[in-house]
């Protein structure tokens, strides 16, 4: 900048050339204010790395050294910054983890440029060769989810011969010529990390027109200070800056929400409410919905001989869930990632992604007579209510009715599922695209009912203490859509191996025959299946009078259903700091039926005790229904998606009371 002023004449350009220079430098001289005292150890260039080391980071893999990071909005909602970052890798796992930097760009909005990367070590400075050691590739979430998108880019860096000690030193410009929202000013960042952070200084110098609201949430208490001036003039400009110092790591759990819900976090925004957002995308959306001729002549066809609503909504679902596959080119000129491509297109192709599913489904459902929507969601996460962002990541529907209050959320992405709205979308935030009324809001969770999974148990127990019966089972929900997820891409002969192992794994002896199961693509009943089985579940003590029999039930050792095997499992710390994140309510029901060929003299039953609280229901009965013959009901319901840590200790007690259940045998007494 200096050169170029000195080289241009006074003139009309260069004046105003004059003026950016002078407020740049005044733009310093605050940043440099708004900087912490400088320690002695920082007097030379990398002193402050002197701070770092094993010593005082014990149980960290790399440690944030220091990084300024400064943001200036425009009022259209463009931005440019930069981002100078310093991280000191401490051991192994710290090296591994950052020999390689991914930096996210998506073109249709910005640009991004890795102006410097060096390696220090004691104290001197390798430089990288950005252009040899980088290279881009399409993100990889795009081919995950069968989207390409050629303006969704990551930048890979590596550095060849990091070591352990070693600080790489980095430096970030980038800049977001297209906003997605116009005329706002909005973000968010984390103040808190998995490795510590000694030093990390944020500046936004935004339009001081306009009000911009902020909020550190979870904030670490004596870790971040906060400053701000006002740069008077026509174009008055307000410089907010943000210091986080010496904030601890954050230790992962496993199964914990996302770091953006459980760190210390800053976020900002002009957004003055969510209906704001909700009227935007309302507008981005309504022009693409017109459908011309040959989509309403479908939709005629699908409805045609339907005359329940809920009959003609699910026509409508189930053939964009099933004859649209989820498949797309991310095109979109305006809003790329957002803006759905027009629906007659969509029907058309026969492919689209989510929004260009969601949308044709409101075209259609619009065209029958619904009173529908387009829907954003926040898929596996929840947002701040607080500042109002547009931090969505997938399109759905609404269903409402005459009040506008929502009845039905359908997401027709999935092409397996027998669900209107998956459960992993529950209790996920969303907003409805409207003109008028619309508020953050949380998708409804499912009754655990409603996610059953079903098993009967008949068997007959020799004089020698063998078992042999049938078994049965029955899937609804989220139950349904697991087992016929897993199995649709299977042969046949994997199919029965699946079915095999998936008891095999709970009772170690079982050997399952005759085993019959129902199409997994179809889906016009529930998934079931059925089979023969043998399996030894006693043990016999012989006493000099009498022999004392130990029978151990199926239904007390087992946890039968998938989805109950695999979350209570995943309570396996003793305690946690974070919550932790099970996604689903379900229920398991089970019967077993046992009759003794020979009748036993005497049968002792077991004191069971059931357990009810809020986090989960855990009944067990047993009884003698008539001589030689015994019922054992068992019933399961995890009411919540996710556990707090208060409440944590209820899945661990529940851990011990199944691991109890499975030692406890029933005790049958026989004369000789």
């Amino acid at each position: 900048m200096y050169k170029k002023v000195q080289s241009q004449k006074i003139g009309a350009a260069a004046t105003g050339s004059f003026r950016s220079f002078l407020f740049l430098t005044t733009v310093l001289i605050v940043l440099i204010s708004l900087l912490p005292s400088i320690s002695p150890a920082e007097t030379c260039r990398y002193g402050f790395l002197e701070e770092i080391n094993r010593q005082k980071y014990p149980f960290a893999h790399a440690v944030l050294a220091r990084e300024i990071e400064h943001i200036e909005y425009h009022a259209d909602g463009s931005k440019e910054s930069q981002d100078d970052v310093y991280i000191t890798v401490l051991d192994e796992e710290g090296k591994q983890n950052h020999k390689v930097l991914s930096f996210s760009v998506n073109k249709a909005y910005g640009q991004l440029n890795i102006e410097l990367c060096e390696i220090i070590r004691d104290g001197r400075s390798s430089k990288i060769d950005i252009a040899a050691q980088s290279h881009e590739e399409a993100a990889a979430g795009n081919s995950r989810s069968n989207i390409y998108n050629p303006l969704q880019k990551v930048i890979k860096l590596f550095l060849p011969g990091l070591e352990i000690g070693d600080t790489i030193h980095y430096r970030l410009k980038s800049r977001q010529f297209k906003p997605i929202i116009e005329n706002q000013i909005y973000g968010s960042i984390l103040g808190q990390y998995d490795i510590p952070i000694r030093s990390y200084i944020f500046t936004l110098t935004t339009p001081t027109a306009g009000k911009l609201n902020w909020l550190i949430k979870d904030e670490v208490e004596g870790k971040v200070t906060y400053r701000k001036t006002v740069l008077p003039g026509k174009a008055a400009k307000t410089i907010r800056s943000w210091h986080f110092q010496n904030v601890p790591q954050i230790v992962p759990e496993p199964m914990m929400p996302s770091f953006r819900r459980v760190a210390m976090r800053l976020l900002y925004s002009t957004l003055p409410d969510w209906q704001t957002i909700a009227s935007w995308y309302d507008e981005l959306v309504t022009k693409k919905l017109t459908p011309k001729t040959l989509l309403k002549e479908m939709v005629d066809k699908l409805v045609a001989d339907k005359s329940d609503q809920n009959e003609k909504m699910a026509a409508l679902f189930y053939y964009v869930a099933r004859e649209i596959r989820y498949l797309g080119v991310s095109g979109e000129s305006e809003r790329p990632g957002f803006e759905p491509h027009d629906v007659n297109l969509t029907f058309s192709r026969r492919h689209g992604v989510c929004r260009d599913k969601a949308a044709l489904l409101v075209a259609m459902l619009q065209y029958a007579g619904f009173n529908a929507k387009a829907v954003l969601i926040r898929v596996g996460d929840k947002l701040d209510y607080e500042i109002p962002l547009p931090y969505f990541n997938h399109a759905i529907v609404a269903v409402l009715d005459n009040q506008d209050n929502v009845t039905d959320f359908l997401d027709p992405t999935s092409e397996t599922s027998r669900q209107f709205l998956p459960d992993y979308e529950r209790e996920c935030s969303y907003l409805v695209a409207d003109q008028q009324k619309s508020d953050l809001g949380l998708t409804p969770p499912v009754s655990p009912e409603k996610n059953n999974f079903k098993l009967k148990i008949v068997e007959q127990i020799s004089a020698v203490g063998n078992s042999q019966g049938t078994l049965t089972v029955n899937c609804t929900g989220f139950n349904d859509t697991l087992m016929r997820s897993i199995m649709m891409n299977m042969s046949k002969k994997e199919q029965e191996h699946f079915l095999e192992r998936f008891f095999l794994n709970q009772y170690s002896t079982l050997e399952l025959s005759n085993i019959k199961w129902s199409d997994p693509a179809d889906r016009s009943r529930n998934f079931n299946f059925s089979g023969d089985f043998t399996v030894n579940t006693v043990t016999t003590v012989s006493e000099k009078e009498n022999p004392i029999t130990y029978l151990q039930p199926l239904l007390f050792i087992a946890n039968p259903s998938l989805l109950e095997r695999w979350i209570i499992n995943q309570a396996n710390m003793t305690k946690r700091h974070y919550p932790i994140k099970l996604g689903y309510t379900f229920s398991t029901v089970a019967e077993e039926h046992l009759t003794f060929t020979q009748p036993p003299q005497k049968i002792y039953l077991p004191k069971l005790q059931n357990q009810e609280n809020e986090v989960f229901t855990a009944t067990l009965s047993c009884r003698q229904t008539a001589p030689g013959q015994l019922l054992i009901k068992r019933r399961f319901a995890m009411k919540k998606t996710e556990v707090g840590t208060d409440l944590y200790h209820l899945l661990t007690s529940l851990q011990n009371f199944k691991r109890n259940l499975s030692l406890t045998p029933i005790v049958i007494e026989n004369k000789n």
